[in-house]
């Protein structure tokens, strides 16, 4: 899993799972155990998620040009990423040439 669309996959097989009125009383039993386990890691990755994106909103409210690669949700701006990597280093050059 790699990102927010994929685990909603993974979320909404499980409740499929779960709802299946083919299952024993005991495969039910595991799939809910299937299911509570997902969920809290599922709720991990979603709180990693929200703080990459507060620290993301956080960089552009103030200015600093940083960006936050947030894969989880399926935003990835690599590129500009080395952009800003490159500018950095060039205005880091040019201060110290002063």
């Amino acid at each position: 899993m790699s990102n927010i669309t994929e685990l909603n996959e993974i979320l909404f097989d499980r409740l499929k799972a779960i709802n299946n009125d083919d299952l024993s009383d005991e495969q039910l039993e595991k799939e809910i155990r299937k299911a509570e386990a997902t969920t809290s890691i599922a709720t991990a990755l979603l709180k990693n998620a929200s703080l990459a994106l507060a620290a993301q909103k956080q960089f552009d409210e103030y200015g600093t040009g940083r960006t936050v690669d947030i894969p989880l949700l399926g935003i990835s701006n690599e590129n500009l990423m080395q952009k800003n990597k490159i500018l950095r280093m060039q205005l880091a050059d040019k201060e110290a040439m002063q």
